[in-house]
Protein backbone atom coordinates (compact mmCIF):
# COMPACT_ATOMS: atom_id res chain seq x y z
CA UNK A 1 0.00 0.00 0.00
CA UNK A 2 1.41 3.45 -0.95
CA UNK A 3 2.10 6.11 1.72
CA UNK A 4 -0.39 8.77 2.02
CA UNK A 5 0.90 12.01 1.06
CA UNK A 6 0.56 15.71 3.48
CA UNK A 7 -2.19 16.51 1.45
CA UNK A 8 -4.08 13.24 1.37
CA UNK A 9 -3.88 13.07 5.29
CA UNK A 10 -4.57 16.80 5.81
CA UNK A 11 -8.01 16.12 3.83
CA UNK A 12 -8.63 12.53 5.67
CA UNK A 13 -8.59 14.75 9.24
CA UNK A 14 -10.49 17.56 7.67
CA UNK A 15 -13.41 14.84 6.17
CA UNK A 16 -13.63 13.31 10.02
CA UNK A 17 -13.97 16.50 11.32
CA UNK A 18 -16.59 17.49 9.06
CA UNK A 19 -18.62 13.92 8.76
CA UNK A 20 -19.62 13.39 12.62
CA UNK A 21 -21.85 10.31 13.39
CA UNK A 22 -25.44 11.26 14.09
CA UNK A 23 -26.14 13.59 17.46
CA UNK A 24 -22.72 14.68 17.27
CA UNK A 25 -22.73 17.58 14.63
CA UNK A 26 -22.16 20.73 16.30
CA UNK A 27 -24.74 23.15 15.86
CA UNK A 28 -25.37 27.19 16.93
CA UNK A 29 -28.04 26.89 19.66
CA UNK A 30 -27.59 30.62 21.00
CA UNK A 31 -26.53 33.75 20.40
CA UNK A 32 -26.32 37.11 21.43
CA UNK A 33 -24.46 40.39 20.35
CA UNK A 34 -24.39 44.27 20.33
CA UNK A 35 -23.50 45.91 16.80
CA UNK A 36 -23.26 49.57 16.10
CA UNK A 37 -26.70 51.15 17.52
CA UNK A 38 -27.72 47.56 17.55
CA UNK A 39 -28.33 45.91 21.01
CA UNK A 40 -29.83 42.43 19.59
CA UNK A 41 -29.43 40.36 16.58
CA UNK A 42 -32.90 41.23 15.78
CA UNK A 43 -32.48 45.39 16.05
CA UNK A 44 -29.30 44.78 14.02
CA UNK A 45 -31.34 42.68 11.14
CA UNK A 46 -33.99 45.72 11.13
CA UNK A 47 -31.34 48.35 10.93
CA UNK A 48 -30.11 46.59 7.91
CA UNK A 49 -33.37 45.47 5.88
CA UNK A 50 -34.20 49.56 6.98
CA UNK A 51 -30.86 50.45 5.14
CA UNK A 52 -29.74 52.63 8.12
CA UNK A 53 -26.17 53.93 8.34
CA UNK A 54 -24.69 52.67 11.59
CA UNK A 55 -21.57 54.18 11.37
CA UNK A 56 -21.74 57.75 12.93
CA UNK A 57 -19.41 60.85 13.33
CA UNK A 58 -20.80 62.16 17.14
CA UNK A 59 -17.82 62.31 19.27
CA UNK A 60 -18.93 59.21 22.08
CA UNK A 61 -15.77 57.87 22.52
CA UNK A 62 -13.08 60.44 22.02
CA UNK A 63 -13.04 64.54 21.02
CA UNK A 64 -10.01 64.73 19.37
CA UNK A 65 -9.90 66.11 16.05
CA UNK A 66 -7.52 65.18 14.22
CA UNK A 67 -6.94 65.88 10.00
CA UNK A 68 -5.85 61.93 10.03
CA UNK A 69 -8.39 60.13 12.07
CA UNK A 70 -11.62 59.31 10.44
CA UNK A 71 -14.17 60.58 12.99
CA UNK A 72 -17.21 58.37 11.73
CA UNK A 73 -16.96 54.94 13.17
CA UNK A 74 -19.45 52.14 14.28
CA UNK A 75 -20.37 52.48 17.98
CA UNK A 76 -22.06 50.43 20.00
CA UNK A 77 -24.07 51.34 23.03
CA UNK A 78 -24.22 50.84 27.01
CA UNK A 79 -20.16 50.56 26.95
CA UNK A 80 -20.23 52.40 30.39
CA UNK A 81 -23.18 49.85 31.90
CA UNK A 82 -22.36 46.65 34.06
CA UNK A 83 -23.70 44.39 36.75
CA UNK A 84 -20.93 43.77 38.80
CA UNK A 85 -22.61 41.84 41.68
CA UNK A 86 -24.86 39.94 39.02
CA UNK A 87 -21.66 38.41 37.87
CA UNK A 88 -19.51 38.70 40.97
CA UNK A 89 -17.10 40.99 40.27
CA UNK A 90 -15.26 43.34 43.04
CA UNK A 91 -16.61 46.66 42.40
CA UNK A 92 -12.71 47.85 42.06
CA UNK A 93 -12.64 45.11 39.70
CA UNK A 94 -15.39 46.32 37.50
CA UNK A 95 -14.17 50.21 37.55
CA UNK A 96 -10.50 48.68 36.16
CA UNK A 97 -12.06 45.82 33.76
CA UNK A 98 -11.95 46.42 29.89
CA UNK A 99 -14.99 47.10 28.89
CA UNK A 100 -14.86 44.27 26.11
CA UNK A 101 -14.42 41.97 29.19
CA UNK A 102 -17.42 43.39 30.74
CA UNK A 103 -19.63 43.15 27.54
CA UNK A 104 -18.53 39.29 26.56
CA UNK A 105 -19.51 38.31 30.23
CA UNK A 106 -22.86 40.00 29.55
CA UNK A 107 -23.31 38.43 26.06
CA UNK A 108 -22.14 34.88 27.43
CA UNK A 109 -24.88 34.09 29.74
CA UNK A 110 -27.27 35.89 27.55
CA UNK A 111 -25.89 33.54 24.46
CA UNK A 112 -26.16 30.68 27.16
CA UNK A 113 -29.89 31.37 27.94
CA UNK A 114 -30.91 31.78 24.26
CA UNK A 115 -30.06 28.45 23.73
CA UNK A 116 -32.82 27.25 26.53
CA UNK A 117 -30.18 26.23 29.18
CA UNK A 118 -29.36 27.89 32.81
CA UNK A 119 -25.80 28.52 33.26
CA UNK A 120 -25.78 26.91 36.74
CA UNK A 121 -26.06 23.49 34.75
CA UNK A 122 -22.65 24.27 33.16
CA UNK A 123 -21.08 24.43 36.61
CA UNK A 124 -18.09 21.70 36.26
CA UNK A 125 -18.95 20.26 32.89
CA UNK A 126 -16.58 20.33 29.60
CA UNK A 127 -17.46 23.66 27.90
CA UNK A 128 -15.20 25.61 26.19
CA UNK A 129 -14.67 29.28 25.94
CA UNK A 130 -12.82 30.50 22.66
CA UNK A 131 -12.45 34.36 21.98
CA UNK A 132 -10.89 36.19 19.22
CA UNK A 133 -9.98 39.57 20.05
CA UNK A 134 -6.82 41.86 18.33
CA UNK A 135 -6.45 45.29 19.98
CA UNK A 136 -7.78 46.17 23.34
CA UNK A 137 -7.60 49.87 23.77
CA UNK A 138 -8.49 50.19 27.22
CA UNK A 139 -5.43 48.44 28.38
CA UNK A 140 -3.20 51.14 26.90
CA UNK A 141 -4.77 53.33 29.52
CA UNK A 142 -5.12 50.92 32.42
CA UNK A 143 -1.48 49.48 31.95
CA UNK A 144 0.78 53.15 31.01
CA UNK A 145 -1.56 56.14 31.73
CA UNK A 146 -3.49 55.82 34.96
CA UNK A 147 -1.34 56.16 37.79
CA UNK A 148 -4.17 54.83 40.39
CA UNK A 149 -3.46 51.76 40.41
CA UNK A 150 -5.41 49.42 42.81
CA UNK A 151 -4.34 45.87 41.76
CA UNK A 152 -7.06 44.67 39.76
CA UNK A 153 -5.44 45.88 36.39
CA UNK A 154 -3.92 42.75 35.70
CA UNK A 155 -6.53 40.38 36.17
CA UNK A 156 -8.93 43.37 34.21
CA UNK A 157 -7.22 43.95 30.89
CA UNK A 158 -5.03 41.57 30.09
CA UNK A 159 -6.52 39.71 26.94
CA UNK A 160 -6.52 36.35 28.44
CA UNK A 161 -9.44 37.02 30.79
CA UNK A 162 -11.53 37.56 28.01
CA UNK A 163 -12.04 33.87 27.90
CA UNK A 164 -10.60 32.96 31.47
CA UNK A 165 -13.34 35.48 33.38
CA UNK A 166 -16.34 33.42 31.83
CA UNK A 167 -14.84 30.33 32.29
CA UNK A 168 -14.60 31.63 36.11
CA UNK A 169 -18.08 33.31 36.39
CA UNK A 170 -19.75 29.60 35.21
CA UNK A 171 -17.19 27.52 36.32
CA UNK A 172 -16.60 26.12 33.37
CA UNK A 173 -13.38 23.28 33.04
CA UNK A 174 -12.96 23.19 29.01
CA UNK A 175 -10.28 24.92 26.87
CA UNK A 176 -10.13 28.79 27.65
CA UNK A 177 -8.43 31.04 25.60
CA UNK A 178 -8.41 34.20 23.57
CA UNK A 179 -7.40 34.15 19.80
CA UNK A 180 -5.35 37.10 18.33
CA UNK A 181 -4.63 36.54 14.26
CA UNK A 182 -6.22 40.25 13.75
CA UNK A 183 -8.95 40.85 11.74
CA UNK A 184 -9.61 37.19 11.18
CA UNK A 185 -9.77 36.26 14.92
CA UNK A 186 -13.25 35.19 15.77
CA UNK A 187 -13.25 32.99 12.76
CA UNK A 188 -10.11 31.42 14.42
CA UNK A 189 -12.01 31.06 17.67
CA UNK A 190 -14.97 29.48 16.07
CA UNK A 191 -12.89 26.90 14.10
CA UNK A 192 -11.11 26.48 17.09
CA UNK A 193 -14.19 25.72 19.09
CA UNK A 194 -15.45 23.10 16.59
CA UNK A 195 -12.83 21.13 16.95
CA UNK A 196 -12.20 21.24 20.37
CA UNK A 197 -16.11 19.55 20.15
CA UNK A 198 -15.18 17.39 17.47
CA UNK A 199 -12.12 15.82 18.94
CA UNK A 200 -13.62 15.97 22.41
CA UNK A 201 -11.91 18.12 24.46
CA UNK A 202 -14.96 19.81 25.33
CA UNK A 203 -18.80 18.66 25.14
CA UNK A 204 -19.99 22.38 23.79
CA UNK A 205 -18.45 26.10 23.57
CA UNK A 206 -19.22 29.63 24.06
CA UNK A 207 -17.19 31.36 20.92
CA UNK A 208 -16.96 35.08 21.07
CA UNK A 209 -15.95 38.10 18.73
CA UNK A 210 -15.05 41.39 20.10
CA UNK A 211 -14.23 44.34 19.05
CA UNK A 212 -13.92 48.50 20.93
CA UNK A 213 -13.04 51.44 19.32
CA UNK A 214 -11.80 53.20 22.29
CA UNK A 215 -8.61 55.35 21.57
CA UNK A 216 -8.27 57.82 18.59
CA UNK A 217 -4.27 56.89 18.10
CA UNK A 218 -5.29 53.51 17.39
CA UNK A 219 -7.20 54.91 14.25
CA UNK A 220 -4.74 56.79 13.26
CA UNK A 221 -2.31 54.08 12.84
CA UNK A 222 -4.04 52.45 10.29
CA UNK A 223 -4.99 55.80 9.19
CA UNK A 224 -0.96 55.60 8.11
CA UNK A 225 -1.08 52.62 7.39
CA UNK A 226 -3.60 53.54 4.31
CA UNK A 227 -6.18 51.25 4.91
CA UNK A 228 -9.28 53.25 5.84
CA UNK A 229 -11.60 55.34 4.25
CA UNK A 230 -10.74 59.59 4.97
CA UNK A 231 -15.08 59.78 4.19
CA UNK A 232 -15.29 56.64 6.43
CA UNK A 233 -17.49 54.85 4.39
CA UNK A 234 -16.82 51.37 3.59
CA UNK A 235 -17.68 50.84 -0.44
CA UNK A 236 -15.99 47.58 -0.85
CA UNK A 237 -16.15 45.84 -3.97
CA UNK A 238 -17.18 48.85 -5.51
CA UNK A 239 -14.14 50.94 -7.82
CA UNK A 240 -14.23 53.81 -5.19
CA UNK A 241 -13.28 52.06 -2.91
CA UNK A 242 -10.53 53.77 -1.00
CA UNK A 243 -10.51 52.23 2.43
CA UNK A 244 -12.68 50.67 5.46
CA UNK A 245 -14.47 51.94 8.74
CA UNK A 246 -13.66 50.90 11.57
CA UNK A 247 -16.42 49.41 13.99
CA UNK A 248 -17.37 47.74 17.28
CA UNK A 249 -19.41 45.01 18.03
CA UNK A 250 -19.06 41.99 20.48
CA UNK A 251 -20.73 38.65 19.91
CA UNK A 252 -20.99 35.36 21.23
CA UNK A 253 -22.66 32.56 20.00
CA UNK A 254 -22.84 29.24 22.03
CA UNK A 255 -21.94 25.58 20.23
CA UNK A 256 -24.00 22.66 21.04
CA UNK A 257 -23.62 18.80 20.11
CA UNK A 258 -26.87 18.02 18.08
CA UNK A 259 -27.87 15.32 20.91
CA UNK A 260 -27.81 17.71 23.64
CA UNK A 261 -29.21 21.02 22.21
CA UNK A 262 -32.45 22.42 22.98
CA UNK A 263 -32.92 24.72 19.95
CA UNK A 264 -30.99 25.13 16.93
CA UNK A 265 -30.15 28.18 14.89
CA UNK A 266 -27.53 26.43 12.13
CA UNK A 267 -25.38 23.51 11.46
CA UNK A 268 -21.70 24.28 11.61
CA UNK A 269 -20.57 21.73 8.54
CA UNK A 270 -17.27 22.59 8.98
CA UNK A 271 -14.51 25.37 9.75
CA UNK A 272 -11.10 25.54 8.09
CA UNK A 273 -7.88 28.44 7.92
CA UNK A 274 -4.63 28.97 6.72
CA UNK A 275 -1.85 30.74 6.21
CA UNK A 276 -0.51 32.80 3.29
CA UNK A 277 3.13 32.58 4.71
CA UNK A 278 5.81 34.84 2.72
CA UNK A 279 4.93 37.33 0.28
CA UNK A 280 7.03 39.68 -1.79
CA UNK A 281 4.18 42.24 -1.95
CA UNK A 282 4.37 42.32 1.82
CA UNK A 283 2.51 41.20 5.54
CA UNK A 284 -0.52 42.54 4.78
CA UNK A 285 -1.46 41.20 1.43
CA UNK A 286 -3.18 38.30 0.48
CA UNK A 287 -2.00 36.01 -1.42
CA UNK A 288 -4.46 34.26 -3.95
CA UNK A 289 -3.47 31.01 -4.94
CA UNK A 290 -2.86 30.04 -1.08
CA UNK A 291 -6.64 30.82 -0.53
CA UNK A 292 -7.86 29.11 -4.02
CA UNK A 293 -6.20 26.20 -2.16
CA UNK A 294 -8.31 26.86 1.12
CA UNK A 295 -11.25 26.71 -0.07
CA UNK A 296 -10.99 23.79 -2.77
CA UNK A 297 -9.84 21.73 0.29
CA UNK A 298 -12.21 22.93 2.59
CA UNK A 299 -15.19 21.94 0.14
CA UNK A 300 -13.58 18.56 -0.82
CA UNK A 301 -13.56 18.04 3.43
CA UNK A 302 -16.60 18.20 3.89
CA UNK A 303 -18.64 17.09 0.71
CA UNK A 304 -19.78 20.22 -0.29
CA UNK A 305 -20.42 21.12 -4.26
CA UNK A 306 -19.58 24.61 -4.52
CA UNK A 307 -22.55 25.22 -7.38
CA UNK A 308 -24.84 23.95 -4.43
CA UNK A 309 -23.31 27.59 -2.52
CA UNK A 310 -26.43 30.27 -2.02
CA UNK A 311 -24.56 32.90 -0.85
CA UNK A 312 -20.93 33.37 0.17
CA UNK A 313 -20.39 36.17 2.98
CA UNK A 314 -17.18 37.83 2.38
CA UNK A 315 -14.76 40.42 4.42
CA UNK A 316 -14.19 42.89 1.79
CA UNK A 317 -11.39 45.09 3.00
CA UNK A 318 -12.71 48.24 1.41
CA UNK A 319 -9.69 48.56 -0.74
CA UNK A 320 -8.45 46.48 -4.04
CA UNK A 321 -8.04 43.20 -1.61
CA UNK A 322 -10.88 41.10 -0.88
CA UNK A 323 -10.49 38.07 1.29
CA UNK A 324 -13.07 35.38 0.90
CA UNK A 325 -14.30 33.66 3.94
CA UNK A 326 -17.07 31.46 4.57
Amino acid sequence: MAPTTKVEDRLESGHRLSHPPPGDEVLITGVSGYFPDSDSVVELQENLFNKVDLISGDPRRWKLAHPEIPQRTGKINHVNKFDASFFGVHYKQAHTMDPMCRILLEKAYEAVIDAGVNPKELKNEKVGVFVGACFSESEKTWFYEKMQVNGFGITGCSRAMLANRISYWLGVTGPSYTVDSACSSSLYALEHAFRAIRDGHCDSAIVGGSNLCLHPYVSLQFSRLGVLSPDGRCKSFDNSANGYARSEAIVVVFLQKAKDSRRVYAQLLHAKTNCDGYKEQGITYPAGHIQKMLLREFYEECSVPPQSMEFVEAHGTGKTLIFCKL
